[in-house]
């Protein structure tokens, strides 16, 4: 048995989202407030606390629908309450189960001919028994109305409701439950736009808690409240004293459940206890004697007094968990020799501390779930416990102070922890553990195969007054196109997974784009400057394979590539020349992939010289996608000025740049390639003569890092600018981020 996929409606940013569960692990990545925590708030609200939702998980964008259905409403008329409840926040969930399970899953069984396969379950907000709505909204109007007939006053003064919204905002939890009900596994659609199937007609609500005796639920929360030694007073059993012990309160916890000898003691566990006993008994008997002649001074002072008052004793009574119970109790030794040199649990370093904590915490997941120690009773497998044959593990941002090999060790091993017990470990084994984790870290990313990403994506504000998000599922992106996949996955890892939490992608040629594009962009783009940008170093001829994944993630990108213009084939077939210096009318075409099969989907340079529709650079109609590449620029030399196309981002950045790379060739150690382009700066007669020294030098032994190095050691590198081509993308790039004019 296993979750196939979860559909969130309705819930915070989630309008409709899709998210498909695999079968081991689901990572969920986007960038900051892409939608990630609402998917575990709601996962969390409806499958483990089942309630506590209030009108701030109701997307906010809903509102104004819901306001419109409440104030139609009139005391004549009945209210129709499924206009309402499907802007309210629900949940459809789908399962797979076999028919050996169905001793599992005979209550969410809609129909007799059920022979295995889909399960679904809808979890929704719905009117407790004898609540109603709109009548206790009508009379919470008109008190209102009768006591201010006014309304809202100039300076904002209304009495309460003034509104649906603030009426739900005191009494959702009062006339509001969680229902759930069964949906058809007919109307189960693979893919498609996310919307949710209608309810069987006449469905009747099955309760709160549909997966009792089938789901065993856990959380590692963000929040997990770690303390440094230094902070407050944790050691000495102050106010930080609970936040500075959170692995030595897992102790206890695990303590009470699986090892209290105290509960169904076994021989062992009677030594334990005898000699507990024999201590307290000890101990007692010191604090007789002890307290035997301040008793004595009590006595004679006359209290307590009198034959019928009880006399005052003072003894010990020692409990197991009490040798837990103290700030020292989980210590670290940190001699390395037999000299047992120990700190309390807070003086370690809080990466540590939060690694040590979630292993922990999933260790006892699992013991909790299979019944570990004192939980087994007299039974013999798990199966006669009457253990849920499904567990589902919430793990919020489990990167908190973790260096990244230590993350990525984390996430490569959460899921063997999880199942590492006798009948977990088993092929066959009839118990499944999914785990979910929400992470801000390519590190964690990196670690995850690439099927298991869910990756969540900002949308525009469609449905109101704020953006929502959706879900783009990584399992089958490239289709049957095995070569691609094969590169992005493997171009993915050997890199780096920071894309998934960009604000914006720029795909570059080369090293050298990657080395002054940043400066380029710090001191002529603030704005740019600000975001998250994710630098992609992807040549012309592999920039395209990347087209599925950039499309899915539908974030802001730019792709700055070259020309790559070859003159045309002789009659053979066969390329004349290599490469070409690009111009006008001689029928050329290029050799670039992008170019010629993606953005703008056009191979001859004639054509691909032509100013683009947009004047800033080609786009994608229907993603914030968009393509820059040389274009004819104005040079001035030997006191002429002429219309010159470059042929790389590097003879364009010294058409554009010449003074500077004048400065550069100056330096001690300049590369043979930055005093070359300042000689040729020098001695070129003409804008044409210095544009084809360029691509000469170019084209015999390029050093396009060194000679990007070079011009770090100009004076002042705000002088330094973007080549046109270039400058119009990160224009554009600009107003994809922020709305304005450069997107258009």
């Amino acid at each position: 048995m296993k979750f196939t996929r979860i559909d969130v409606f309705n819930f915070r940013k989630l309008r409709r989202a899709r998210l498909d569960m695999a079968d081991k692990q689901t990572l969920l990545v986007g960038a900051n407030n892409s939608g990630k925590t609402s998917a575990m708030k709601a996962l969390r609200k409806f499958l483990k606390d089942r309630g506590g939702i209030d009108t701030r998980d109701v997307t906010a964008s809903n509102w104004a629908a819901i306001e419109q259905i409440a104030g139609a409403w009139t005391q004549e008329a009945e209210a129709d309450l499924s206009t309402l409840l499907a802007q309210l926040p629900f949940l459809d969930v789908w399962l797979h189960a076999d028919t050996s399970e169905f001793h599992h899953v005979a209550h969410l069984i809609p129909t007799l001919t059920w022979t295995g396969g889909l399960l679904g379950v809808r979890l929704r907000l719905e009117p407790k028994k004898g609540a109603d709505i709109k009548a206790g909204y009508l009379a919470a109007r008109q008190a209102a109305k009768m006591l201010h007939p006014d309304g809202i006053t100039a300076n904002g003064f209304a009495l309460w409701p003034r509104d649906f919204r603030e009426f739900m905002d005191k009494r959702m939890k009062d006339l509001f439950e969680l229902n759930a009900h069964l949906l058809d596994p007919e109307s189960y659609t693979a893919s498609g736009p996310v919307a949710p199937p209608p309810l069987p007609p006449l469905s009747e609500g099955i309760g709160p808690n549909p997966f009792a005796g089938l789901l065993h639920i856990c959380e590692i929360s963000a929040q997990r409240g770690f303390s440094d030694a230094g902070d407050g007073k944790g050691d000495d059993g102050d106010t930080a004293h609970a936040a500075s012990r959170k692995i030595a309160s897992q102790i206890q916890t695990y303590f009470h459940k699986h090892i209290d000898p105290e509960t169904d003691p076994t021989p062992d566990d009677v030594k334990a206890l005898m000699a507990i006993h024999e201590a307290e008994t000890t101990f007692n008997a010191r604090l007789k004697n002890g307290f035997a002649n301040a008793l004595t001074e009590l006595e004679e002072l006359g209290y307590p007094g009198g034959l019928n008052n009880p006399k005052l004793s003072i003894a010990t009574q020692i409990k197991p968990v009490d040798g837990l119970d103290h700030p020292t109790a989980v210590q670290y030794d940190i001699s390395g020799d037999a000299s047992g040199v120990r700190l309390p649990e807070s003086y370690n370093g809080l990466g540590f501390q939060n690694l040590v904590s979630m292993v922990f915490q999933l260790m006892r997941f699992r013991d909790d779930w299979m019944q570990v120690g004192k939980f087994k009773s007299q039974v013999v497998t798990p199966e006669d416990r009457g253990i849920e044959p499904l567990q589902l593990v919430l793990i919020e941002e489990p990167e908190a102070h973790l260096h990244v090999q230590v993350q990525q060790i984390f996430m490569a091993r959460a899921h063997k922890v999880l199942r590492n017990h006798e009948y977990l470990e088993k092929a066959d084994s009839a118990f499944t553990t999914q785990l979910v984790v929400s992470t801000h870290s390519g590190h964690i990313a990196h670690a995850a195969a690439f099927e298991e990403l869910r990756y969540f994506k900002r949308e525009l504000p469609n449905y109101g007054v704020v953006p929502t998000a959706t879900v783009a599922n990584m399992t089958g992106l490239f289709g049957a196109d095995t070569q691609t996949r094969r590169f992005v996955t493997r171009y993915l890892l050997s890199t780096h997974f920071d894309l998934f939490f960009a604000d914006a992608i720029i795909v570059i040629e080369g090293a050298a784009e990657r080395i002054l594009l940043p400066h380029l962009i710090q001191h002529r783009h603030p704005d740019l400057a600000v975001a998250y940008l994710s630098f992609l170093e992807l040549g012309g001829s592999h920039a395209h394979r990347m087209r599925p994944l950039i499309e899915a993630l539908e974030v802001p990108t730019l792709i700055i590539t070259d020309l790559d213009a070859v003159a045309t084939v002789d009659k053979n077939g066969k390329t004349v020349s290599p490469s070409a210096q690009p111009c006008y009318g001689a029928d050329q075409t290029t050799a670039n992939h992008v170019l010629k099969t993606w953005l703008p989907n056009l191979a001859e340079i004639d054509t691909l010289l032509a100013t683009p529709p947009n004047t800033h650079c080609h786009t994608d109609a229907a993603r914030p996608i968009a393509v820059a590449y040389q274009t004819p620029q104005e040079v001035t030399q030997g006191g002429q000025t002429q219309a010159i196309t470059p042929s790389t981002f590097e003879d364009a950045l010294v058409l554009a740049n010449a003074e500077a790379v004048r400065e550069a060739a100056k330096a001690k150690h300049a590369c043979a390639m930055t005093r070359a382009f300042a000689k040729s700066i020098s001695d070129a007669s003409t804008p044409e003569d210095l544009a084809t020294a360029l691509f000469e030098r170019l084209d015999k032994s390029p050093e396009k890092a060194a000679f990007a190095l070079d011009l770090l050691y100009i004076e002042d590198i705000k002088v330094l600018r973007a080549p046109p081509y270039i400058e119009k993308g990160l224009i554009w790039l600009a107003g994809a981020l922020t709305g304005g004019e450069g997107a258009a």
